[in-house]
């Protein structure tokens, strides 16, 4: 196995995830997905659409603690591929999209750090 390269801890768990990637004339384009696993760092996502290096998007994020709200956040991409079956074949308009997050305020790394550390101790796990 490789060294890791991650700067936080990552958990798996789905949270609904509204993303935006483009501005046209009438206004935003969004998009909703669920979030693959989650880090304080970033964030890997499924996408309808492949991504560019360094492309960035704005996220709209449904944290448990705050059910009623949705926290915006923009992210930078790292990396978008197509989403492939075990039998090697590409999953149709399907896409693994791994984001870092850039210009967090505190209160939201403190938001998402809350998140993790009660996702660990609360459920048990899930770390990847």
């Amino acid at each position: 196995m490789g060294e890791e390269r991650r700067k936080s801890v990552r958990i798996k768990k789905g949270l609904t995830v509204r993303y935006s990637y483009g501005i046209d004339k009438d206004g935003k384009k969004w998009d909703i997905t669920a979030i693959r696993d989650i880090s304080e760092t970033g964030m890997c996502i499924t996408t309808h659409k492949q991504f560019l290096p360094n492309d960035i998007i704005t996220f709209l994020i449904k944290i448990p603690s705050r059910p009623l709200e949705w926290i915006e956040f923009t992210g930078r991409v790292v990396g978008s591929e197509k989403r492939m079956t075990i039998f090697g074949e590409s999953v149709a308009s399907s896409h693994i999209t791994r984001v870092e997050f850039i210009n967090l305020k505190e209160d939201q790394k403190e938001l998402i750090r809350e998140y993790i550390t009660w996702f660990l101790t609360k459920e048990g796990g899930g770390q990847k």
